[in-house]
Formats: structure tokens, sequence, C-alpha cells
């Protein structure tokens, strides 16, 4: 589960762009229209402390990996610099519903054995939302490099100059 839900890595991004540039550019991509049909990067930025996100038209809905770090002046240039990982909501939904799932199951199955008339229909309901979840997971696991590529090109556009 740590892999597919807790997980975290690193993220560095460095450019020869001043950082105040780089403050600049981040506060005018964090101001973008709330309604744009375009994805964009939305969060805060609070003196050097970043913690952003993808948005995108679909709002929040789903699975969302959020970048936490900061933005700081290098030798030559700025970097950007923090973890990658599911954001707290994100996390929640996952072990949230895994948890109502094999929660129902175990009812179920306990109802099922003491032959009771409900015991088969949470079993199936269980097994449901058990199997659905496990499948989101899945597949948001193998997607999530998309946002994280997306951070990474913007974190690039924003310390190149």
């Amino acid at each position: 589960m740590k892999q597919l839900i807790f997980w975290e890595q690193p993220l560095r991004v460095a450019g020869p762009g001043s950082a105040a540039n780089a403050v600049a550019r981040i506060q005018a991509q964090l101001a973008s229209g709330r309604f744009s049909t375009q994805d964009r990067l939305t969060g805060s930025l609070r003196g050097p402390r970043l913690r952003v996100w993808k948005a995108s038209v679909l709002g929040r809905a789903g699975d969302v990996v959020e970048f936490d770090g900061e933005v700081r002046a290098a030798d030559k240039g700025t970097v950007i610099e923090g973890t990658v990982r599911y954001q707290a909501a994100t996390k929640i939904q996952f072990a949230g519903l895994s948890a109502i799932g094999i929660s129902l199951l175990g009812v179920g199955l306990v109802q099922k054995l003491s032959g009771s008339p409900a015991g088969p229909e949470l079993l199936g309901l269980g097994l449901f939302i058990t199997a659905v979840t496990a499948l989101w997971i899945g597949s948001s696991a193998g997607m999530r490099h998309v946002q994280v590529q997306f951070l990474e090109v913007r974190f690039r556009e924003i310390v190149a100059r």
C-alpha cells in the first residue's frame, strides 16, 4: 500500500534564471484565472515555501499529485526543490474506500457464515467497492507520472530565464 498510496519522490529543477524572476512567474501562474480551460499550476507560495499541483478543467476530482518544497537562489540561478506525493485528500479517499470495502467484505462474510440473508448482499457490495478502489488506485499509480511531468515542465519554464 505504501508504494501505491503513500509514495513520495524528490523533485529538483535548476535553471539560470534569477530567484526573483522565478517567484514572479510562479505568482503569475498561481494568479491565472480559476475558470481557465487550460491546465495550470494552482496552490500557494509563501516566502520561499511552494506548494502547488496541476489544476485542470475537471477541477480537483480524483487523484491529485502535489509538490511541496521551496524556491531558492543557487550559485548559478534558481533551484526549485522538494517532494511530490498525493495530496492528503487523495490519500484519504484511497485508504478510506479500501477500508470501507474490506470492512463490508468482513461483515458480509461473517453474516453469510451465520446464515443472515443480508450476508451475500454485503459481501457483494464489499467486493465491488474493494475491486473498484483497487482498480482506481492501480490506474492512478500508473498515471501519476503525467502529473509529475507537468510540474517538472512548468518548473523548468519558470527557472529558464
